[in-house]
């Protein structure tokens, strides 16, 4: 890393904590539903699981909607299933720094997708009624 680079991540650093960047989730969860699509229904396929599909990360989101309390994604999991170009956008949108997006990504894409899966009732079948 270079010198420039040094100081411009201590900068970036600096500026995320002065501001709050990282405790300021709103921008960045409207960002995120923008770009999953409406919350799924069981007649329609979600546009969460063709994108897991078409990355390879059915499993990954599979765990996360059966979890609780999932740890952050690995960034290589959101650069999996997010283009650079969605990356740079949710920072645009967010004001946020482009490593504060990554940090809040990390943190929120698996709270997101549970959230989801709670709203999708295919995903977690309903026990019996006792109809007599």
């Amino acid at each position: 890393m270079t010198f420039l680079n040094s100081v411009t991540n201590a900068i970036t650093h600096v500026g995320d904590f002065i501001t709050g960047a990282t405790s300021d989730k709103s921008g960045l969860m409207t960002a995120l539903n923008e770009v999953l699509g409406p919350i799924p229904r069981p007649d329609r396929p979600s546009k969460l699981e063709k994108r897991a599909q078409a990355m390879g990360m059915i499993s990954t989101i599979r765990r996360w909607q059966s979890a609780p309390h999932s740890p952050p994604a690995t960034e290589a999991e959101v650069r999996g299933f997010f283009l650079q170009e969605e990356l740079d956008w949710f920072s645009e949108q967010t004001g946020l720094s482009d490593l504060a997006t990554m940090k809040m990504i990390r943190k929120m894409l698996p709270q997101c997708v549970r959230l989801r899966a709670i709203h999708d009732p295919s995903l977690f079948p309903q026990p019996p009624t006792n109809r007599e």
